[in-house]
């Protein structure tokens, strides 16, 4: 357990002092995000690509982990770990295009699957099921069936994150609650090492940036970042699990990323029933509707972490029944709920650092009433 604090300690300090550097370079190089069509939410330029220390920070923790204890069979990682860095490389280069050229989206699904391809070639992979109550004990799956499995949580799990991005702190603060509760979920049930030392990794990564993310943010994640954090979710939910996949196993993933996942699958039928290709990008996602029922940026947020947070407390008490573990993730729920309070009653209290709605995102709504 200490090496699991240690490593989180460590990405969480990498972060901290990585961030501002990040931001400095995107500012010196002009990646900036500026607020030019209605579905951006934020009303001055904004140095896109802060997400990358949460990258660096991330692999540079793994690396010192894997540095320390190679020579250690009991605690050493194994192929599959060089499998989802060699993949989370790809996803990041991936996102870093889309940030700098705007990659068009069946590109970006090449690099997806190329990135499920890698993993699946270092062994991980969807390939067995559990399935209790039904007197069936394992189900084996064939190489095709295991290979479109793991294909279709991987390429929808990274975009469900990529998706959600779309407010101060939002996707850092879900990926750090999920990751949390995946976390406790791991230890509590003895899973892989390689899940347990990934996602504290991506525990410390997480909130480490968010004093930089949340609103009012000095920088977004960008592409690069939001693509990584969901394919980390993806593959950590896989290797977590792989000692079988019971019922409760599919549960436990699908809920702590429930938010996500809802807000990808509900923005693609939209779409699909529009007529239109369903990764278009549009300003109708769940955090873009908070904000039209007028919500504050730091509202809609706190209200998707409340959801999150409940349930992964759900979540674990489904797979753990260890009490403490369970008290730490209600605690930490607890702080981020009392943190977004406080910094509602700051933002009242002190109007001028309010979030800002920019004027095209303001004028579609108010476009929409009077065509209604």
């Amino acid at each position: 357990m200490a090496i699991v604090y240690t490593i989180s300690i460590i990405t969480c300090i990498c972060c901290l002092i990585l961030t501002p550097i990040v931001i400095q370079m995107c500012k010196k190089y002009n990646l900036v995000d500026i607020p030019k069509d209605s579905r951006r939410v934020h009303s001055k330029p904004m140095p896109r690509c802060g997400g990358i220390a949460i990258v660096i920070s991330t692999l540079l923790g793994l690396t010192i982990y894997y540095l320390i204890t190679r020579n250690i069979p009991s605690i050493a990682l194994n192929r599959k770990f060089l499998g989802f860095v060699i993949g989370g490389l790809i996803i990041f280069v991936m996102g870093l295009i889309d940030d700098i050229w705007n990659l068009r989206p069946k590109y970006k699904f090449f690099f997806q699957l190329a990135a499920g391809i890698t993993v699946y070639y270092f062994g991980i992979r969807i390939s067995v099921i559990n399935v209790p109550f039904f007197n069936i004990d394992t189900i084996n799956l064939s190489e095709w069936v295991d290979f479109l499995l793991t294909m279709i949580w991987v390429i929808s799990i990274t975009n469900a994150m990529n998706l959600i991005d779309g407010l101060d702190g939002l996707a850092a603060g879900i990926c750090s609650i999920a990751a949390t509760a995946l976390l406790i979920v791991f230890i509590a049930t003895s899973a892989s090492l390689e899940a347990i030392i990934i996602t504290a990794a991506l525990v410390g990564a997480t909130l480490g940036f968010l004093p930089y993310n949340f609103n009012p943010a000095k920088t977004f994640m960008g592409d690069c970042s939001s693509n990584f954090l969901g394919f980390t979710m993806s593959i950590v939910s896989i290797l977590g699990f792989a000692k079988g996949y019971t019922m409760l196993a599919i549960v436990a993933p699908v809920l702590v990323l429930g938010v996500p996942i809802f807000d990808t699958l509900f923005a693609m039928i939209r779409r699909i029933l529009k007529g239109q290709p369903p990764l278009k990008p549009d300003g109708a996602h769940i955090h873009h509707r908070l904000i039209k029922r007028g919500f504050s940026q730091r509202q809609a947020v706190l209200i998707l972490y409340t959801i999150t947070s409940m349930l992964c407390i759900i979540a674990v008490s489904i797979i753990s029944a260890d009490f403490w573990k369970l008290i730490i993730l209600i605690l930490m729920s607890v702080c981020f709920i009392i943190f977004g309070l406080i910094s509602i009653k700051h933002q009242k209290e002190h109007p001028k650092v309010d979030d800002t709605v920019n004027k095209n995102f303001t004028q579609e709504v108010e476009n929409k009433k009077e065509n209604e």
